[in-house]
């Protein structure tokens, strides 16, 4: 209650407030808004449950627990009532935080709090890999492989077999035995009206008629030589 009391004064007085500072104006929820506001920190990040944890009994008294190492903590702030505490001064640990009295002089219930801080800035011992001082692999000095010198297999010098040198065995031998031996008869020659058919005399009409004439040319030499006597 005494800190609570010391630190109601505000924090415009001119002079550096002790821990905690205290204002009585607005309202913040940031880290950022806090410093806006004239609260003397550094380190303007909301630390989430993952880095700090915090614990408020009887809906007043705040205490938080550190549960990530890798951040540090720069800023506690506590809003109730009118007004907010903003805390500055390690350690934070095992510590009690509390919102400003009410105008009533009354410890006001806390409505909410965050907690600000800043990432280490320790470099690593040792950086964790240097670059390569040379490209992993030079581009190699020659194609991977040259085409070939020649085609890999010659064509074949000749056909792959050549045409038979003699044209099949031929045509046959002989022409078939021939057309049949004997013509067929003669047509029917225009007959007697009985229709009779005259015999064949195996001669041809032309012979028979020389051989009319010349009789009748005998015939009728001998005629003349009858008739004329020398």
């Amino acid at each position: 209650m005494a800190v609570a009391l010391g630190a109601a004064l505000p924090a415009a007085a001119g002079e550096e407030p002790d821990d905690p500072q205290f204002f009585d104006h607005d309202n913040v929820t940031t880290c950022e808004a806090a410093i806006a506001a004239g609260a003397n920190f550094t380190g303007d990040t909301e630390l989430g449950e993952d880095i700090v944890e915090g614990t408020v009994t009887d809906g007043k008294i705040l205490e938080i627990e550190q549960v990530d190492d890798s951040w540090t903590i720069t800023a506690v702030i506590v809003k109730g009532g009118d007004g907010y505490h903003v805390y500055t001064q390690p350690p934070f640990e095992g510590r009690e935080f509390v919102s400003p009295l009410n105008n009533g002089g009354q410890l006001p219930n806390i409505s909410h709090w965050f907690v600000c801080g800043e990432e280490n800035g320790e470099e690593p011992t040792t950086p964790p890999t240097e670059p390569p001082t040379e490209e992993p692999t030079e581009p190699p000095t020659e194609e991977p492989t040259e085409p070939p010198t020649e085609e890999p297999t010659e064509t074949p010098s000749e056909s792959p077999s050549e045409s038979p040198s003699e044209s099949p065995s031929g045509s046959p031998s002989e022409s078939p035995s021939g057309s049949p031996s004997d013509t067929p008869s003669p047509s029917p020659s225009e007959g007697d009206d009985d229709g009779g058919e005259l015999p064949d005399t195996g001669g041809s009409p032309a012979v028979l008629l020389g051989s009319a004439l010349v009789l009748l040319a005998a015939g009728a030499l001998a005629l003349r030589h009858r008739f004329v006597k020398p």
